[in-house]
């Protein structure tokens, strides 16, 4: 053991090397602060894209149902077209918006 000026004794061999461990416990290693953060924004990026991702599901259900009721919609219009087409709903119409009636017949009106 030797004496410093301070008048304290001094340790030397396991002494210094306790103090040099315990400061390493006590504070967190650059190589620690380093993966930590790597998994704080690889945690961060992930929790986005998954959202991401459920919006884009989202979405997609919203479309479908709309391209469905879209689909429908358009059959019904071609059927009422076909159906307006024919000579028998023209001839129908005719009379009743009209007032349009064969030759040799009495044009009634309701």
């Amino acid at each position: 053991m030797t004496v410093k000026r301070t008048g304290r004794p001094r340790l030397s061999g396991q002494g210094r090397r306790r103090n040099v461990r315990r400061r390493k416990k006590a504070g967190w290693s650059a190589y620690k602060r380093i993966v930590v953060a790597i998994l704080i924004f690889g945690g961060l990026f992930l929790g986005s894209k998954i959202y991401e991702l459920w919006q884009i599901h989202q979405d997609m259900t919203i479309t479908v149902n709309q391209e469905r009721e879209l689909t429908e919609e358009n059959q019904k219009l071609h059927e009422e077209k076909d159906r307006l087409s024919s000579p028998e709903e023209i001839m129908r119409q005719a009379r009743e918006q009209f007032g349009l009636a064969k030759p040799g017949e009495i044009p009634y009106r309701r």
